[in-house]
C-alpha cells in the first residue's frame, strides 16, 4: 500500500515517527517507537519523545511544533544556560511499519525556544514559513553603520581581525588573559569570542586583561586557546582606522543634529 492509503486507513495504519536534530556537522536521530527503526534518513534510536499536534491552515503564518524530551538528552542540554550560537534544526519523519522506505517529511524547521520543567525539556520548532512571517529590520538613516560586523555586506575579513588568546582564568561570563591586554581597552567590545568547539559568545566589555561575555561560554576553562574577534562601534572613524573598510561603511556621519523638517528656524 502507499503511504497515503495507510495514513487514511481506519485499521491498517501503524505509524512510526523519527526525529532528526542537526547542529552543524552533529546529528542526533531519535524515534518515539519502542525500538530502533531504519528510515531513508538513517537509523533512529528509541527515546521518550512526544510531539504536539501539527496545525495546518491556508494562512502563510507557518506552523510550530513542541517536542518534549528528557532533560538529560544531549539536544536539550545545548540550550541550558543560553541559546547555542550554532542553530539547531529539526526534521520529523513519519512512516508505517513494514513500509519504512516510504517515510515522508511532515515537519522541518529551526528550534527557536527551549524551556525546562523538572525532568523534562520542551523544545519549540518553527517552520521556515513561520520564521519568514517575522518582521525583518530595515535600513535606517543613522550615524552608525547598518551592516552586521563581519557579514558579507560589511566585508571585513574575520580571519584578519582576530587574535589567538590563551585563557588564564574563567569566572562565569568573565574571561581573563594577558593576551587581551595587548590591545587598547574596549578593542574587543562588540566582537566575539570563539572556543575550539566553534561555540561563540558576544563580547560586551573589555578592560585590560579581562573581557566580559554576554553569557558564559560552555566548557571554557583555563589554558584553552580561543579566537578573539575585534569589536566595532559601527562609527565611520572606526571602520576607516581599525578595519580599513571605509568603502563598505553604511552610515551617515554628517547628518544634521536637528531635524530640518521640525518647523524650527534657529
Amino acid at each position: 500500500m502507499t503511504y497515503d492509503a495507510r495514513e487514511k486507513s481506519r485499521y491498517l495504519g501503524q505509524p512510526i515517527e523519527g526525529f532528526r536534530f542537526t547542529q552543524g556537522s552533529n546529528m542526533w536521530f531519535y524515534t518515539s517507537a519502542d525500538r530502533a527503526i531504519t528510515l531513508p534518513a538513517g537509523v533512529f534510536a528509541p527515546e521518550a519523545i512526544v510531539r504536539s499536534e501539527l496545525d495546518f491552515s491556508q494562512e502563510d503564518t507557518g506552523e510550530t511544533i513542541d517536542l518534549t524530551l528528557p532533560r538529560a538528552n544531549p539536544v536539550p542540554a545545548l540550550f541550558i544556560g543560553d541559546l547555542p550560537s550554532t542553530p539547531v534544526w529539526v526534521t520529523v519523519y513519519r512512516a508505517h511499519r513494514g513500509e519504512e522506505s516510504l517515510a515522508v517529511t511532515i515537519f522541518s524547521g529551526k528550534v527557536v525556544r527551549a524551556r525546562f520543567e523538572e525532568s523534562e525539556a520542551i523544545l519549540t520548532g518553527a517552520s521556515l514559513m513561520a520564521m519568514l512571517a517575522r518582521t525583518v529590520p530595515i535600513l535606517a538613516m543613522q550615524t552608525p553603520c547598518n551592516h552586521v560586523l563581519y557579514s558579507s555586506a560589511c566585508g571585513a575579513d574575520p580571519a584578519a581581525c582576530r587574535d589567538l588568546i590563551s585563557v588564564t582564568s574563567v569566572n562565569g561570563a568573565t574571561v581573563v588573559s594577558n593576551g587581551f591586554a595587548l590591545r587598547p581597552d574596549q578593542w574587543f567590545r562588540g566582537g566575539r569570542l570563539e572556543s575550539t568547539t566553534g561555540e561563540t559568545r558576544f563580547i560586551v566589555g573589555h578592560q585590560g586583561n579581562t573581557v566580559t561575555l554576554i553569557s558564559p561560554l560552555p566548557g571554557l576553562s583555563s589554558l584553552d586557546q580561543v579566537k578573539a574577534f575585534w569589536g566595532c562601534d559601527h562609527l565611520e572613524a572606526t571602520c576607516r582606522d581599525k578595519f580599513g573598510n571605509l568603502t563598505n561603511h553604511l552610515g551617515w556621519s554628517r547628518l544634521p543634529g536637528r531635524n530640518p523638517f521640525s518647523g524650527r528656524i534657529d
